[in-house]
């Protein structure tokens, strides 16, 4: 007798432990799985400086450049190419130079309302790719026997043509139409002090 109320009573146990089972499981499709395992994500950042900037810029200037390059298979040992071989990547890159200053103008008083502004050597200031269309990859093909030549990395060809270093060109181009944003900034400054104020320009090399 004992023995039967013992089934009896694990049959029971069983019952319920799979009703709470079935029930937890229609309760998380219900819920659309609300209760999910605790992810623990941690993040770090290290500050490495923390500089002051003088920098102005005088100048926004839009480019829109066509970049092609190309890579083939050479003969092992040699930089000769082997026909057919070629792969080419032509992208169109559309990005903002901004130009201007990166040290502050030196202000030298000269009279009572007279004052010498010597605006430092140009620079550019930084690059940034146009929000609505960055760049687009134009084309891409392969010759015959391409298979066996690595692909173009377009990303690094974004990267080299977007350094500062590539963009000097334009402070040259685009000189006077700094010198004069030069003038007109600074002359809007000092007027909003004093209106009678006579501003003399300085531009270094």
């Amino acid at each position: 007798m004992k023995g039967i109320k013992k089934m009896l009573t694990l049959k029971v146990a069983l019952g319920w432990l799979f009703l709470l089972a079935v029930g937890f499981l229609v309760f998380s499709v219900i819920t659309g799985g609300a209760y999910k395992q605790k992810e623990n994500k941690q993040s770090y950042s290290l500050v490495k400086y923390i500089k002051q900037a003088n920098e102005t810029v005088f100048l926004n200037v839009g480019v829109q450049s066509i970049e092609t390059k190309a890579n083939n298979t050479t003969i092992p040992w040699t930089k000769i190419g082997i026909p057919l071989t070629e792969k080419k990547a032509v992208i169109i890159l559309n990005f903002e130079a901004k130009l201007g200053i990166k040290k502050a103008v030196d202000v030298a008083k000269l009279s009572e309302n007279s004052y010498k502004i010597t605006v430092p050597k140009y620079d550019v200031i930084g690059i940034a790719l146009d929000k609505e269309a960055p760049y687009q990859l134009y084309d891409a093909s392969g010759e015959l026997l391409s298979y066996s030549t690595s692909d173009i990395d377009t990303g690094e060809l974004v990267t080299k043509k977007l350094s500062n270093a590539k963009q000097k060109d334009y402070l040259k181009q685009y000189k006077d139409q700094m010198n004069n944003a030069a003038k007109a900034y600074y002359q809007a400054l000092f007027s909003a002090i004093d209106k009678n104020i006579n501003l003399t320009f300085v531009f270094s090399e």
